[in-house]
């Protein structure tokens, strides 16, 4: 009888401490979003794990955070760049590592001469939680639709 006892009690710490973990990452997430709308380099590489692996749909892998800031600031730097953005579907934590997984779908537009192109898809990101708080460890994007301009053909 004590035994169920001591599960009812550790039961609600531990959920709140999901829900803040959740909290922390939709925080991160929102916070990188607004880092690709501002062009802001710097801000975008605070959510990354220094050995951070990127898998694009539309491009190659790419590892590690400075390698993923380098073909990132290449899109920057492009006019036609109109931004992505990711939006969480759901967030489930670990509760035997310091690791959660983050599933949702992400957009991205770019101006084209015949209009705008927008870009869709899903996406998974595992994050770790360091000591400097949740971080992304990897990332994995599928694009799944393209509209609105004659580049989506090619």
């Amino acid at each position: 009888m004590l035994m169920p006892f001591y599960l009812c009690a550790q039961s609600g710490p531990m959920k709140l401490t999901r829900a803040t973990d959740i909290s922390a990452i939709r925080a991160l997430r929102a916070q990188s979003n607004r880092a690709i709308q501002a062009r802001d380099l710097a801000a975008f590489g605070q959510t990354m794990l220094p050995d951070i692996e990127v898998t694009r749909g539309s491009g190659p892998h790419v590892s590690g955070r400075d390698s993923v800031l380098a073909s990132v600031s290449v899109q920057f730097k492009d006019p036609d760049f109109l931004g992505y953005v990711r939006d969480s579907d759901s967030i489930q934590v670990s509760t035997a590592t310091s690791l959660a997984a983050e599933h949702g779908h992400w957009t991205g537009r770019f101006q084209r001469p015949d209009g705008i192109q927008t870009l869709t898809g899903v996406y998974l990101a595992m994050w770790r939680k360091t000591d400097a708080g949740w971080k992304i460890r990897s990332e994995l994007f599928v694009n799944l639709g393209c509209t609105g301009s004659a580049a989506c053909g090619k």
